[in-house]
């Protein structure tokens, strides 16, 4: 991306579709002239460093953009960390995890799949991104819902919790941002699709609200719909209203650790436009009047306030579908 805005911004557009990414390594360094002597496919080039240059060392492999003679240093070559890293986590969770963990994998890894082979192109076509975004928010929430933790009441509820949270957040974010007159040009990409149209970026952000906040709303109803169940269990005979008071005792402790841990994980992503706030001259209240910093606290309090609604209606939801003890092990534990 860092390559692709440098290029737009010297305005060669056309260089960035007719050059081809290969790999290399720095034979030397000029970063006075922000010049490298670069080893690539058997050929020593000169190339262009980033702006500031920083972050490369002699011996060091490179991504290095190619365009007939003339070559161009975008990235250290990150990846054989990247494999090495994703292998830690996947050995942590399927040792610590085990048949679950394993589950949460593959299903974690068949949503990433669906939302980059299915949304994202139809959304790049002119598609509408809300539209897509549910379905895909759908289809993300069945993989990952039902083949981790099995078809069932208990999944069936936080899947409809989940599914209604979403709405919900898409709903609100719509009306608040036409509200707010948001354009979606809050960031460097979005100023890049700008450029090359056919995509609605206010839609591709509300979009974004929904499928970041996904992945903490479907932790939060699956655990409310395992506590229901357990007490169901417990209490064959406790009504749905019982179950849900008694749930939502465990789902205040959760619903405040979970709005922390969501605030604190958007602060961490907006850290770079928060230290704007040191530097800036402009009074604190114009400040966060301009849209890059409105649309992230939008966006953290609409991820914040989806949790806040996921909490009870999971509870609720799975009340009703549970009580009687009705459910994974308990249909047959307690006939009726």
């Amino acid at each position: 991306m860092r390559l692709l805005l440098f290029l737009f911004l010297l305005g060669l557009p056309a260089l960035a579709q007719e050059g081809r990414y290969a790999l290399g390594r720095i034979l030397a360094l000029d970063p006075g002239a922000g010049l490298a002597q670069v080893r690539v496919e058997g050929r020593t080039l000169e190339a262009l460093l980033p702006v500031g240059g920083e972050g490369f060392g002699v011996g060091d492999r490179v991504v290095v953009y190619l365009e007939g003679e003339r070559a161009y240093v975008t990235e250290p070559d990150r990846m054989p960390w990247l494999a090495a890293l994703a292998l830690l986590f996947a050995l942590g969770a399927v040792g610590l995890g085990r048949g679950k963990g394993l589950r949460g994998l593959l299903g974690t890894l068949f949503g990433l799949l669906l939302l980059v082979y299915v949304v994202v192109p139809r959304i790049a076509a002119g598609g509408d991104p809300l539209l897509h975004a549910f379905l895909g928010s759908l289809g993300v929430l069945v993989l990952s819902v039902y083949f981790v933790h099995g078809l069932g009441r208990k999944t069936t509820a936080a899947l409809g919790a989940t599914l209604a949270a979403v709405l919900l957040v898409l709903l609100l974010g719509r009306f608040f941002a036409q509200a707010m007159g948001f354009t979606g040009l809050a960031s460097e990409e979005a100023l890049l699709l700008h450029q090359w149209g056919g995509v609605d970026l206010l839609g591709l952000y509300l979009a974004g609200l929904a499928v970041g906040a996904l992945g903490a709303l479907a932790d939060v109803t699956v655990t409310q719909a395992s506590v229901v169940q357990a007490l169901a269990h417990a209490d064959p005979q406790a009504p749905p209203w019982r179950l849900y008071r008694r749930a939502m005792e465990v789902g205040y402790d959760h619903l405040g650790s979970l709005v922390n841990t969501l605030v604190l994980a958007y602060a961490a992503g907006s850290l770079p436009l928060f230290l704007l706030l040191t530097r800036d001259p402009t009074p604190l209240r114009f400040l966060l009047n301009t849209e890059p910093f409105a649309a992230e606290l939008v966006g953290m309090l609409l991820g914040s306030l989806g949790l806040v609604l996921a909490v009870p209606l999971s509870t609720l939801f799975a009340a009703f579908l549970l009580a009687g003890g009705k459910g994974e092990g308990g249909d047959h534990a307690h006939p009726h």
